[in-house]
């Protein structure tokens, strides 16, 4: 009998990718910012780091070599399917819905490019946990979220 378990989409022609501008003017992403849970900002257009317990609207995928909008970086963000993420503080189980965890800084990236979840359900954007990938689903282990 064939084993089998749910994975990330590679390259999943029918995710959900907008182009964006990220962050604000005069302060410049890099690719550590790639995996980054984010939402919508109020500069307009516009994607910012997640706070803990945000609702999580979706994380970078890439990043341009240029500035738009004087000077503000711009790249891609992923708003649905399948993303593997890292549990945060108190851990996740499978089946929970999750929240933006403690996203690290700008210009920091020690995560392996994927954004930290913890358990709650979102508001308006609603991810849940469909596969403990390593682990248990304590602390800093790899999950599968899904956007539901």
């Amino acid at each position: 009998m064939t084993d089998f378990a749910f994975n990330p989409k590679i390259n999943d022609p029918f995710a959900q990718i907008t182009e964006a501008q990220l962050g604000v003017a005069g302060t410049l992403w890099t690719d550590k910012e790639v995996g980054k849970a984010v939402k919508l900002g109020t500069a307009g257009s516009n994607y910012v780091l997640c706070s803990t317990g945000n609702d999580l609207e979706g994380v970078v995928v890439s990043l341009e070599p240029f500035t738009v909008n004087g000077g503000a970086s711009f790249g891609s963000v992923q708003q649905d399917r399948r993303i593997l993420a890292v549990a945060g503080v108190g851990g996740v189980t499978l089946g929970a819905f999750v929240v933006a965890g403690v996203q690290e800084v700008l210009g920091t990236q020690t995560l392996g490019n994927k954004p930290v979840v913890i358990a709650g359900a979102g508001v308006a954007f609603k991810w849940r946990c469909i596969r403990i990938v390593t682990g248990t689903g304590i602390a800093g282990d790899t999950v599968l979220i899904e956007r539901v």
